[in-house]
């Protein structure tokens, strides 16, 4: 499920962690982890393409801020609980559908942010504003499909990605657009993140589909 926004669930109990990352998962529009503050129950963490946070009432101060510490930068909502680190809480007790909504909400809400960016190789690249900036700090403007190319791309992370995953991922399923559509765009992508787009070394052209050349998922 790469289009679906990716939830990091943190809570005390791991069952109830558990049945709320299944509930959202079975909605298809959400990847859901959980780790919980019991070591044995961690599950990978990847922060660089987490969407948000959720943390479940009587988890740890210290949890969060080992999070944060991770180098996650986005939205850390509290479900029923309220702390500093917090950047929204959700009252309990809550509908699934309104939560599922508030989600999604929050997380449109935060990208169109225009400090919030992604690491794409050696870029920062800003959705909101649409801005790909090298460490030199030259920046380079992108088309809505090229960001959301390499929207996609990010949060699959070092995984091969099918050209088929990504018209249906970034243009739905239109058949007007076809696979010379998509090569058009990251031919054109490829001139903008690459030092010489015949000799890609960003985004990777593999048999069945493209790969994001990204450092491998840290894990907890």
């Amino acid at each position: 499920m790469s289009d679906a926004f990716s939830v990091l669930i943190i809570g005390p109990d791991p069952s109830e962690a558990l049945e709320l990352a299944t509930q959202l998962e079975a909605t298809g529009d959400f990847n859901a982890q959980w780790v919980s503050d019991t070591p044995r129950f961690a599950r990978p963490f990847d922060a660089e393409r987490i969407d948000t946070i959720l943390a479940l009432p009587g988890v740890g101060v210290a949890q969060l801020n080992a999070t944060l510490a991770a180098g996650y930068r986005g939205l850390l909502i509290g479900l029923g609980m309220e702390m500093p680190v917090v950047s929204e809480t959700i009252a309990l007790p809550v509908k699934m559908s309104n939560l599922i909504a508030r989600l999604k909400q929050q997380i449109r809400h935060f990208y169109a942010r225009d400090d919030a960016w992604l690491t794409i190789g050696p870029f920062r690249l800003y959705p909101g504003s649409r801005k790909l900036v090298a460490s030199d700090g030259t920046e380079q403007r992108l088309t809505d499909k090229e960001v959301d190319i390499l929207r996609f791309m990010h949060r699959s992370g070092s995984a091969l990605v099918s050209r088929d995953q990504l018209l249906s991922g970034v243009w739905g399923y239109n058949d007007r657009v076809t696979t010379h559509t998509l090569e058009t765009h990251i031919y054109r992508l490829r001139q903008k993140i690459e030092a010489d787009p015949n000799a890609a070394t960003i985004l990777i052209t593999e048999s069945g589909g493209y790969r994001l050349n990204e450092p491998p998922m840290e894990t907890a």
